[in-house]
């Protein structure tokens, strides 16, 4: 049952590894160690095929190698370092002395206690992994779930020493094995449920990063900047804050396209924005609102640094230069900055993303008509 339970998972995760975006890594890990951990209860019951110490052995490092490919899957899917180089030395060792305790000095406990014990450590290391990474649902199902599986190992290691015989083997009757073996099966059906929840809560959020964000520069989409203005002025007028708003508009933008083509202007729009976000605070929201002009919202500012800022943008932007290619720098690009400011007290509550808008605007239009590559501040309500 636990052969066919594994099997049964470990193609339902490979098939829907097709249909996820290829951004999300360590789903072929994920499909594949349950197949491996097939194959080795396959081998547990080949005792007739093969001689018993073969069986067991093959067995015994193969069902390793599927809780290891479980959680080198999650260090891929999370980006972290992959440990394997780490845990290939711990199994070689671990499966030396289970060599030794199987031909040399047979000790069926001893060879319980300290497989259980490394599958433990390998549980323990994922669920920690999962905790660190995420406060989200699916890992910390997934984290418990393999923290209950480690304790099951744990408890099996220690009553070895006090239910099993020396010359005893997994088929020795045994109403503790018995409880053990269908335990731990259910939890790595339950690991391979957590694992697909959390690719599929990874798909979700993609989506929904899609739906928020331009798809070239990475700034919010006008929607979702027109919802993050009115959540902020929302939040500012209750608890009595300044904001401010720029609209930045590239200087010459349509030349940039005529002259150099529109794969170099969208080469431009990508630097652009990153620069930006470079000087960005993390409360601070970037949207696109047109083709080469932007909108910035600045929580918790007066229009003072308000102004400060945008001339710290202005200048960061005037100062980028990219490889083009064979030593062709990415043409250069100046911006022009309109500030609005919106003061904390009852002025506030009057402000809309389109009375901020509008006077952002008219601050723009003013720094183009004076020469462009400046900043100008809007004048208050």
């Amino acid at each position: 049952m636990a052969c066919l339970m594994a099997v049964v998972m470990g193609f339902l995760l490979l098939g829907l590894r097709r249909n996820y975006p290829s951004t999300i890594h360590g789903l072929l890990l994920w499909g594949l160690a349950p197949l491996v951990c097939a194959v080795a209860a396959a081998l547990y019951n080949m005792d007739r095929l093969i001689t018993e110490p073969a069986a067991a052995m093959t067995g015994n490092v193969l069902l390793h190698t599927g809780f290891a490919m479980l959680l080198f899957g999650s260090q891929r899917f999370y980006g972290v370092r992959v440990t394997w180089a780490w845990w290939l030395g711990v199994m070689l060792l671990c499966h030396a002395a289970l060599a030794y305790w199987l031909w040399v000095q047979p000790d069926y406990r001893l060879r319980v206690m300290l497989f259980t014990a490394v599958a433990a450590s390998l549980a323990i290391a994922h669920a920690r992994l999962l905790t660190t990474q995420s406060q989200a649902f699916a890992p910390r199902f997934t984290a418990a779930v393999l923290l209950f599986q480690a304790a099951v190992l744990l408890a099996r290691a220690g009553a070895a020493w006090w239910v099993d015989a020396p010359q005893a083997d997994r088929f020795t009757p045994s109403q503790f094995q018995s409880t053990y073996i269908a335990v731990y099966s259910f939890s790595v059906l339950l690991v391979c449920i957590g694992v697909q929840l959390m690719a599929s809560e990874r798909m979700r959020e993609e989506y929904e990063y899609l739906a928020t964000h331009d798809g070239l520069t990475g700034a919010l989409t006008r929607r979702a900047l027109l919802a993050s203005v009115q959540e902020e002025l929302l939040r500012c007028q209750r608890q009595g804050q300044s904001m401010a708003l720029m609209m930045l508009d590239i200087d010459h933008f349509k030349a940039i396209n005529d002259q150099h083509g529109h794969l170099v202007g969208d080469r431009v729009l990508v630097e652009f924005s990153s620069t930006l976000h470079e000087h960005l605070r993390s409360s601070d929201r970037l949207g696109r609102y047109g083709g080469e002009e932007f909108v910035l919202l600045m929580p918790g500012v007066t229009a003072q640094e308000a102004v400060a800022a945008a001339q710290r943008l202005r200048e960061a932007v005037e100062r980028v230069s990219v490889p083009l290619g064979e030593g062709a720098p990415l043409p250069g690009c100046t911006v022009s900055i309109g500030v609005a400011a919106a003061r904390a007290g009852s002025a506030i509550a009057d402000e809309s993303f389109d009375t901020l808008a509008g006077r952002a605007d008219a601050a723009l239009y003013r720094a183009k008509s004076l020469g462009r590559n400046r900043v100008e501040l809007a004048e208050p309500t």
